[in-house]
């Protein structure tokens, strides 16, 4: 069976994993979405400046972040990309 173009397009997770790819070089710095985390994670990165002369969000503590998507949902420059934590094999799971 082959894949499908579609499928073929779609982003795949960073290696190794984390929760958020931040699109640094688009991020205004307003912080709606620091704002919006409920585990507070996100904070400006006040020692880099991006190409649009702002300082950008970054991700403080990855291992405390849910996935949860607020961040995106509230972002008006579209900056985040979330993924959802990696499952482990069913066999696993079970024991």
């Amino acid at each position: 069976m082959a894949i499908s173009p579609v499928a073929m397009r779609l982003p795949r997770p960073p290696v190794p994993w984390t929760p958020l790819v931040i699109a640094e070089e688009r991020c205004k710095g307003c912080e709606l979405c620091v704002a919006a985390c409920p585990k507070s994670v996100l904070a400006l990165d006040r020692g880099r400046v991006n190409i649009l002369g702002y300082h950008p969000i970054a991700l403080t503590d990855a291992s405390a972040c849910t996935s949860c998507a607020f961040c995106a949902r509230i972002c008006p420059d579209t900056v985040f990309t979330v993924w959802a934590a990696p499952r482990m094999p069913r066999e696993e799971r079970a024991r």
